[in-house]
């Protein structure tokens, strides 16, 4: 329950979550049939597409969401620290600043591939269709997930969010010394 209830708080990082899945596809030609960027219920987002061509491909549609949202989570706690030592009015200053650090913990916390994406890499190791090669490259990538779904279980997701709202506040003072 307070997962869900974190879950909904944390609305814009599913957002960006499927993004990340849509836009991962969309670059390397695999067709998206249907986007749902956030709903009510369980799942509370998800892309349906076609099997990627190659399981390079899906790899990185699976964990596309880890790297986007990384990177959108580390520009959203940069920003706050701009808007911080802005030369806007204490309390907007102080609003926008908070509302990036949301944004910036939101994108963080759900930058983790779903099980559904480590199901769906699963799938091509069991497919005859997928070479033994690609299998190879397939199962150390899927274990990785199922590994980052234990350590979710744990809370290491929210650890994961809150360093990545830390670390480029912690790299400004670092650099400028102040």
């Amino acid at each position: 329950m307070l997962r869900l209830l974190l879950s909904y708080l944390t609305f814009p990082g599913i957002i960006a979550h499927e993004f990340a899945h849509a836009w991962a596809c969309r670059i390397l030609g695999v067709h998206v049939e249907q986007v749902c960027y956030l709903r009510f219920g369980n799942p509370m987002g998800y892309v349906l597409h076609e099997r990627p061509a190659s399981a390079f491909q899906h790899i990185l549609v699976a964990t596309a969401p880890f790297f986007v949202s990384s990177l959108l989570a580390l520009t959203a706690s940069f920003t706050a620290c701009l808007f911080s030592r802005s030369q806007l009015p204490p309390e907007t200053r102080e609003i926008f600043s908070v509302l990036t650090m949301w944004l910036s913990f939101s994108m963080a916390l759900h930058s983790f591939p779903s099980s559904g994406d480590a199901n769906a890499l699963w799938d091509d190791v069991l497919s005859p269709d997928v070479c033994f090669t690609a299998k190879t490259l397939l199962v150390p990538v899927v274990g990785l997930l199922r590994l980052s779904q234990l350590g979710s279980r744990c809370y290491v997701d929210i650890l994961f969010a809150m360093a990545m709202v830390g670390v480029p506040p912690a790299m400004l003072l670092v650099v400028t010394g102040a």
